[in-house]
């Protein structure tokens, strides 16, 4: 345990400390005070008749500012300054005038003449508590969200920065809440304009993904359709040309038709000439038998044989006329009859030539219709896979737009969230302010 030795034998450092300090320094030997410096007599407001051999508690209430009893507090710093040889608590003072201030103790054990004693140094933080009292109530309007009272109470002017930082803070905290106040607000509005045109896009968004995927249906639908009807008129394309190639080998057919019935009517004239000189033959053969029978007349019974033979050739002579002018009108009724078929079979070839001429165009028409199908069933295809991606991406979008709205609804939760926050700041003072009860900082006891 470490210990002062105190004696009067000359002027020590110590000596000229004690008589100097701006601390109250005093000594406390068998429970009264026996000793101090003119500081001491400063602080309590007494004089040196009035201190020296008074009993001990003369400088202190009998309650500390935490309630508890003075004495029992000195007790715990007596013991703690036996065991560590120097104690410091936090204290109230007593001046003679009965005010109370805070004060710092620090308790030494030394020896004096011989015999145990306390020396004691009280210092006087009555503008630190000023200055924690003050912070502490700012602190505590500040916590509370009241940005409206500044520190008002003069500190002393070594402290005056101090409070004039503060206050100063607390200018800049307003300006700070104020422009994030306004800022929230405008924030908020915006949000909100955000959000009607998200969930207005959402919904069209969605509206339009619905037509599309219709379209496409549709379009899908319509795409097979070309596609049907390209191959049909590629079909078509392929029986016109079947039927070109038919009615090209009918009207071939339809010449040499043609030409065999110019070989009849050749024939036919070829046969009416035959004809012609039967019936030449025929007629002299009669005239031939007439001239039999009359000269057999003129021979008399000698010559009646040679007349019935005459008779017989005339009768087959006048058979042979008549069969030769049966078959000559017979034959120019077939003549006529060839000649109307060789104007038939004629008006047949340029009724078949006609056909032919318009098979080749609707065969052209055809092809084109065909070849514009296949172009347009590509054309279609392409288009179909161009709405496909335009319906995956619409959709996309939608989702997107949904991810807005959601993301606006949250960033105006938010901004409605701030805004709540920020009206716990209070800006301007009331018209009567509840007045904030300062709280004392306590000091915790510890060792120097």
């Amino acid at each position: 345990m470490r210990s002062w030795t105190w004696g009067r034998c000359g002027r020590s450092t110590a000596e000229l400390y004690f008589e100097a300090s701006p601390e109250a320094i005093y000594v406390v030997q068998d429970g009264r005070y026996v000793d101090c410096n003119p500081a001491t007599l400063r602080l309590f407001g007494r004089t040196r008749e009035e201190f020296i051999g008074q009993p001990l508690g003369l400088t202190s209430p009998e309650l500390q500012a935490d309630g508890e009893p003075t004495k029992a507090a000195v007790g715990a710093l007596m013991k703690e300054a036996q065991r560590a040889g120097v104690a410091r608590m936090p204290f109230r003072g007593l001046r003679k005038d009965g005010t109370q201030f805070p004060a710092l103790v620090s308790l030494f054990l030394a020896q004096r003449h011989g015999r145990p004693a306390m020396i004691v140094t009280c210092i006087d933080i009555s503008e630190i508590d000023a200055l924690i009292n003050a912070l502490t109530g700012g602190l505590a309007r500040l916590a509370g969200g009241d940005l409206s009272q500044p520190i008002a109470t003069a500190l002393a002017e070594r402290y005056e920065p101090v409070r004039a930082a503060f206050n100063q803070v607390l200018v800049d905290l307003r300006a700070i809440v104020t422009a994030v106040r306004e800022r929230a607000g405008a924030i908020e509005a915006e949000t909100q304009v955000i959000r009607t045109g998200a969930e207005a896009l959402a919904e069209r968004t969605e509206r339009q993904a619905a037509a599309l995927e219709q379209s496409a249906a549709a379009l899908q639908e319509l795409t097979r359709d070309v596609a049907a009807a390209a191959e049909d008129g590629t079909r078509a394309d392929q029986l016109a040309a079947e039927a070109s190639a038919a009615a090209a080998a009918s009207g071939d057919v339809a010449q040499r038709a043609i030409a065999a019935m110019h070989g009849i009517e050749r024939s036919g004239a070829e046969i009416g000439e035959i004809i012609a000189l039967i019936d030449g033959i025929a007629f002299q053969t009669n005239l031939l038998a007439l001239n039999a029978g009359v000269e057999a007349a003129r021979a008399g019974q000698a010559g009646r044989g040679f007349a019935v033979v005459a008779q017989e050739v005339r009768a087959l002579a006048q058979r042979s006329a008549e069969a030769a002018r049966e078959v000559k009108a017979r034959v120019g009724a077939v003549g006529g009859e060839i000649a109307t078929g060789v104007r038939l079979v004629g008006e047949t070839d340029a009724a078949l030539r006609h056909i032919l001429t318009r098979v080749d165009d609707a065969r052209a028409l055809v092809a084109r219709v065909a070849d514009s199908g296949r172009k347009q069933a590509a054309g279609l295809g392409q288009v179909n896979a161009a709405v496909s991606e335009m319906s995956r991406m619409t959709q996309d979008n939608a989702a997107m737009a949904q991810q807005t709205d959601a993301a606006s609804v949250d960033l105006a939760e938010r901004a409605a969230d701030l805004g709540h926050q920020l009206a716990r700041f209070r800006l301007e003072r009331t018209a009567r302010p509840s007045p904030a009860t300062p709280r004392r900082a306590t000091l915790t006891r510890h060792e120097s």
